[in-house]
């Protein structure tokens, strides 16, 4: 009767289950996990509400000191310089 010896998997193996067989969880442990999942995806959440109203605060600001910084003088836009004809046919 020739055995081989067992393999460094199936002795992981057995060994993992002989551990796997004494653990004995908690009756919460479900109701724990799940509680602290939530927690981390709500802070998730608000640190990405956060972020995107402060780049909307910046780009609000950045648009209110550009448009301070304009000439109130000459508006190219609005102008009567800056109208001319479209031309309404092809040549």
């Amino acid at each position: 009767m020739n055995r081989t010896p067992p393999s460094a998997e199936e002795r992981l193996r057995s060994a993992l289950l002989g551990v796997a067989e004494t653990v004995q969880p908690s009756p919460d442990a479900y109701r724990h996990a799940r509680r602290h999942w939530r927690r981390k995806e709500w802070r998730r959440r608000a640190v990405l509400a956060a972020v995107v109203l402060l780049l909307a605060v910046l780009a609000c600001a950045a648009g209110l000191w550009a448009l301070s910084g304009a000439a109130s003088d000459g508006h190219v836009i609005f102008g009567r310089e800056a109208v001319r004809e479209v031309p309404t046919g092809l040549p």
